[in-house]
């Protein structure tokens, strides 16, 4: 990012005291990772100030940002511990806000760049990174989304590290709160909305899948066109939102879409009388859907400019792409067990997803799952409900799960991530046997996944 002092008073409606920078690089809001020739901006929370640590980083800033009451903190702090806080510093209304603000002003420069927004309750994460890792491999410059940056302080974090030779910027929308997604779609402004499915997911702060429905769909104001995941037409319509822009649906008998057909690890695609096959690591259905749904767009959005891309082009492109951390990636486990590790985050859609790809596979097929969070008054409905059959063993976590494990006899419970730990120190686990271990983040379960996954010790004899 590269804008002047002028350009981000303009943007936020901010008052500057001392000089105007003539031109501003970076923002940063942790002061752990400051870098010397940025800017700092204070963000406030309900058991934090920014403000506060600005002092360690006003050295090294070219600026600093904060609202009426960090300012007066900083004057302050200048005249009681005689710091040196002389820098150029910008007086928002709120720095949150501010924050963007200055990220859409910047967005208003990525004239020549896609600007892609992906929202929904599930699949969202993964069809980012098979987008980022298609577009790649067809040599267009891509900017996306990493880790978890997809609320109101990581979406502005990642397009203000948009390049302005960027072909295709891939923008994660997450929230959990009403109004939340409002402010991302301003900020963003996408050409280009895509929404996954939908699910309850976050019901808890959103009013349930009325909510949810209601907000997702804020992100596909003033979008070029949309494409719908499945199930996501077929929500609008009950919940009746009417969608304005020229959409690409994943439902069955739409012409515009790629279909698929999955055998075992073997993935067919179809499109408009061409057909192109890949292999996946896992036979994993949602997995393959998600797949046709990334070839779709692709094809969409490159065929609106050419008209020349073929299926078999957009399909070889996506078959570099590779499952995140935490999201069903296979491990060797001890006595050479099969590790899928699902265990970054969960819902009712991706948790039965993951447990049917389970099922897929061959051997011994063990299940460790863990609570599902912020499911609000459809939490022991959507836990009760998981299908576990035909599993040959199953470990349930956590309060939540005690509902499902009342349902079956011959499953395990333990009341928290430690207790299965204890539990599991000893288990009996070799290359027969495949085990995933899927939960919410706040479950902890990767601490199972690092136990199962550990070397065992040889002892000398």
């Amino acid at each position: 990012m590269r804008l002047s002092g002028a350009d981000i008073q303009s943007a936020t409606g901010g008052r500057w005291h001392g000089s105007v920078p003539d031109s501003m690089g970076a923002i940063t809001t942790d002061s752990r990772i400051f870098q010397t020739g940025s800017t700092f901006l204070a963000l406030r929370g309900a058991n934090f100030d920014g403000h506060v640590y600005a002092a360690s980083v006003a050295d090294r800033a070219v600026a600093l940002i904060g609202d009426k009451a960090g300012v007066a903190l900083w004057s302050d702090l200048n005249s009681n511990l005689r710091l040196d806080l002389s820098n150029s510093i910008l007086e928002v209304g709120d720095t949150l806000q501010a924050f963007g603000q200055i990220a859409n002003a910047w967005r208003q420069r990525l004239v020549d760049t896609t600007v892609i927004a992906i929202s929904g309750s599930y699949g969202k994460t993964s069809l980012r990174s098979m987008l980022e890792t298609g577009f790649s491999a067809l040599n267009l410059k891509v900017a996306a989304t990493h880790a978890n940056l997809n609320n109101l302080i990581g979406v502005p974090q990642t397009l203000l590290a948009v390049p302005l030779d960027t072909d295709i910027a891939i923008i994660e929308c997450g929230i959990s709160e009403v109004g939340e997604m409002e402010r991302l779609a301003a900020i963003v402004q996408p050409d280009i909305t895509v929404l996954t499915g939908m699910t309850e997911a976050h019901g808890e702060g959103l009013g349930g899948l009325a909510g949810i429905v209601n907000e997702k769909a804020l992100l596909l104001e003033g979008a070029n066109w949309c494409a719908l995941g499945a199930g996501v037409a077929e929500l609008f319509a009950k919940h009746h939102i009417a969608v304005h822009a020229p959409c690409l649906s994943m439902q069955q008998n739409e012409p515009e879409h790629v279909d698929w057909q999955l055998d075992d690890c073997a993935l067919t695609l179809t499109y408009q009388g061409q057909q192109a096959d890949m292999s996946l690591s896992l036979p994993a259905a949602h997995w393959a859907q998600n797949l046709a749904f990334a070839a779709s767009i692709m094809l969409r959005h490159l065929n609106a400019a050419s008209a020349c891309t073929s299926l078999q082009s957009v399909v070889a492109a996506l078959s570099t792409w590779q499952p995140q951390a935490g999201r069903l990636q296979t491990k060797t486990g001890h006595n050479g067990c099969l590790i899928l590790d699902d265990c970054y985050n969960a819902n009712p859609v991706s948790m039965q997803a993951a447990i049917d790809t389970l099922k897929a596979m061959r051997g011994n097929k063990v299940a460790i799952l863990g609570d599902m969070a912020e499911l609000g008054d459809v939490s022991d409905m959507a836990h009760a409900g998981l299908d576990i059959s035909q599993l040959d063993a199953v470990y349930l976590i956590g309060e939540q799960m005690q509902t499902l494990a009342a349902k079956h006899t011959k499953v395990f419970w333990f009341a928290s991530t430690d207790a299965a730990l204890a539990a599991l120190t000893d288990a009996d686990f070799d290359s027969r046997h495949t085990i995933l271990i899927k939960a919410s983040r706040s479950m902890a379960l990767e601490k199972i996944v690092q136990l199962l996954s550990q070397p065992e010790v040889i002892h000398a004899v």
